[in-house]
């Protein structure tokens, strides 16, 4: 057994049989070729005859008066180059189908079989390519697939500003980034409020959703973020721009002792330093009575975060943040996420102090008084009745405690215990916008305005706008109102929104915007810039993930499909061996005669293969062709119930080049996987005992 095991391994590695497997590749693959190029040529011979068709095959010149027969031979000559003293396999295709035409009735029948069996392969998985191609053209266009949405996440403190722009813009296969702001606008019209979405983009953005007017004209306004500066007016910058203030790293803000206390259900980290590179001391979260510390000017918060780089530190280069140094309570956070209580070594809770984010905590200067004098801040008075702080809250002074100099720490309360709120500040635009507006037909139904009247029509129209857009913001702010005129009309009745130009949120100043859209040089391109813009910390989706689902979908589909057809393929082919069968029998004595007049069995067995691959190579190409014309019937048969629907034509078929040189390449396995037992059968005869077969 182990002599055997030696024996087959030396044989395996032994450069004649590897040889041996490469020719047998090379004949089999020659012999494809020439039954192909055989095939075409007799049907570019009956084609011909035909009446339309003929005409231009008959126009088809080959140099020098030759023939597509003579290329035919020369092919054959060249491929036969491995069998100089054997039978031109040329000459045994042409045996071979001569012997099928004498059995014209069966070998029809056996070749329309074959035909029939991949021509439901081809219609199914023709279909399955067709409806994909379909669905696909309607989910996306090519230059859809070329772009790439970016957005911040809400959980984090990453924002989509000027310098996240210029960065991404950098990356050498984006062809160009282009801004867009989504805020929710308060429209009034004929003494009737509504609120819709807005949104605030270059007219390239438009350009490149293929965003169409169906009324009137889209706006030409083209600025975004490198268009222009930001706009000051008389020295100040208007809206609520955040400034960026002279900072020193680690020294403190003021002098004033702070309470803060942690926003309402937050839990936030405590940093062992102010910088987000230090140690993480664990979270705290807000307690009754608050806690007590200094403001510092730390670490900034981020890379890219433009509220977390509050100052700038003319000494060291660097930009600051805002943080908050104190005692706070620690805790730690468990696998579900639940706050547990530090422990300190004494059994307690862990008080430590620690820096926290001053974003994440609401503070209020604690101010001490001395004889009757404020020590800080003067608010008017000894009794301390402060009349308001910066939102117009009032305040009560409470005494906290007093030193033996007499001097008394107290702390600001809401009087008459009413809550602190901040009003909202209405931001003004530095430059009064133009006030042209594209909006739906949708927001057109809503306010009862006729798509006939639409453009020209004039609106007033306010913005909300969020912290994350506008960092300087607590909670949201309100724009002045401005009148817009409708210049455009979108064909969309489902949806209520409105277009207007990029630069006239830009006069509010906002820093931040909502989305930027990524323009790609080339498709190829796309997981390698998404990859890079995912490691700065943003999300990136495009349409190119919804194409990838259905393709994923339709892949199934197919192989479910192509699976259904096999079936009828198997049972075609079961009709091809038995149809080989039967003509082999019947031919035994006509075989014992070739080989008596000389024909060597390999020639035998080729002749066999030859009638097999014919058929088989036939039944590809009709199965080609009927799978073709039923699928085309199919798609005119919809396209007429399409077109009283008033739709164009439908195509539901699609074959690709490469799903037809793999069904020929299929049918030549089939005829040879038919034709190799009875084949083989006739090598096996001898030629004394097949001229005395009865």
């Amino acid at each position: 057994m182990k002599k055997k095991i030696i024996d087959f391994a030396k044989k395996i590695f032994s450069l004649k049989f590897w040889r041996n497997i490469f020719r047998t590749m090379y004949l089999f693959a020659s012999f494809f070729l020439l039954l192909v190029l055989f095939v075409l040529s007799k049907l570019a011979a009956r084609l011909t005859f035909l009446p339309i068709v003929g005409i231009y095959i008959r126009k088809i010149n080959f140099p020098a008066g030759k023939t597509m027969l003579h290329y035919e031979q020369l092919l054959s000559s060249r491929l036969d180059g491995l069998r100089p003293s054997e039978v031109k396999r040329s000459y045994l295709i042409n045996i071979a189908f001569k012997n099928l035409l004498s059995k014209k009735t069966r070998s029809f029948i056996t070749i329309f079989g074959m035909s029939v069996g991949i021509g439901i392969i081809v219609l199914l998985l023709s279909l399955g390519y067709g409806i994909e191609r379909l669905v696909i053209s309607r989910v996306a266009s090519l230059d859809e697939l070329k772009m790439v949405d970016v957005s911040s996440s809400e959980t984090t403190s990453l924002r989509l500003d000027r310098t996240v722009y210029n960065k991404i813009s950098a990356i050498s296969s984006v062809q160009k980034a282009i801004p867009l702001v989504s805020v929710v606008g308060k429209i009034t019209y004929n003494k009737a409020a509504t609120d819709v979405l807005v949104y605030a983009a270059p007219r390239s953005y438009l350009d490149a959703m293929k965003i169409q007017a169906k009324k009137g004209s889209l706006y030409s306004d083209n600025q975004s973020f490198d268009s222009t500066k930001a706009s000051k007016e008389g020295g100040a910058v208007a809206g609520a721009e955040t400034e960026m203030e002279h900072a020193l790293l680690n020294e403190k803000r003021t002098l004033l002792r702070q309470e803060f206390n942690v926003l309402p259900g937050e839990s936030v980290p405590v940093w062992e330093r102010c910088d987000i590179s230090s140690k993480l001391l664990g979270y705290t979260t807000r307690i009754e009575g608050g806690y007590e510390g200094y403001l510092y000017w730390g670490g900034e918060y981020g890379p890219f975060d433009s509220y977390g780089r509050a100052g700038y530190d003319a000494i060291r280069r660097i930009y600051t943040g805002r943080w908050v140094l104190g005692q706070v309570l620690l805790f730690q956070k468990g696998a579900d996420m639940a706050l547990i209580p530090q422990i300190s070594e004494t059994g307690g809770q862990l008080w430590k102090s620690g820096c926290i984010q001053e974003r994440l905590v609401q503070t209020k200067p604690i101010i001490a008084i001395s004889e009757g004098k404020v020590l800080g801040e003067s608010t008017g008075s000894a009794e301390l009745e402060v009349a308001s702080d910066s939102a117009g809250s009032s305040f009560d002074a409470r005494v906290l405690s007093s030193d033996s100099a007499g001097i008394e720490t107290v702390s600001l309360q809401a009087s008459g215990g009413a809550t602190v709120k901040k009003t909202q500040d209405q931001l003004t635009f530095s430059v009064k916008p133009k006030g042209e507006a594209v909006v739906s037909s949708g927001l057109l139904n809503l306010l009862s305005i006729s798509e006939k009247k639409a453009v020209g029509t004039i609106f007033s129209s306010s913005f909300i706008i969020g912290k994350s857009l506008l960092p300087s913001v607590e909670g949201k702010a309100l724009s002045e109102p401005i009148d817009y005129k409708i210049i455009g009309v979108v064909d969309d009745p489902n949806n209520t929104y409105f277009y207007i130009p990029y630069s006239d949120i830009k006069q509010l100043t906002i820093p931040n915007v909502s989305q930027l859209k990524i323009v790609l040089k080339n498709v190829g391109d796309m997981a390698n810039v998404r990859k890079s813009i995912e490691t700065l910390g943003f999300r990136t989706n495009s349409t190119a993930d919804t194409v990838k689902q259905i393709e994923s979908l339709f892949a199934n589909l197919r192989f479910i499909l192509a699976i259904l057809g096999l079936v009828a393929l198997g049972v075609a082919a079961l009709g091809m061996f038995n149809t080989l069968t039967v003509s082999l029998l019947e031919r035994t004595r006509e075989i014992g005669g070739m080989k008596t007049m000389g024909m060597v069995s390999e020639e035998v067995q080729d002749l066999f293969l030859a009638e097999a691959m014919i058929m088989g190579i036939s039944g590809g190409l009709g199965g080609l062709l009927l799978g073709f014309l039923v699928g085309k019937g199919l798609s005119l048969i919809v396209s007429l119930i399409a077109f009283s629907q008033g739709q164009g034509y439908i195509d539901l078929t699609y074959i690709p080049l490469n799903f037809t040189l793999f069904i020929l390449a299929c049918s030549f396995v089939v005829g040879v996987v038919t034709g190799i037992y009875p084949a083989q059968r006739a090598k096996k005869i001898s030629a004394l005992n097949a001229l005395r077969y009865e």
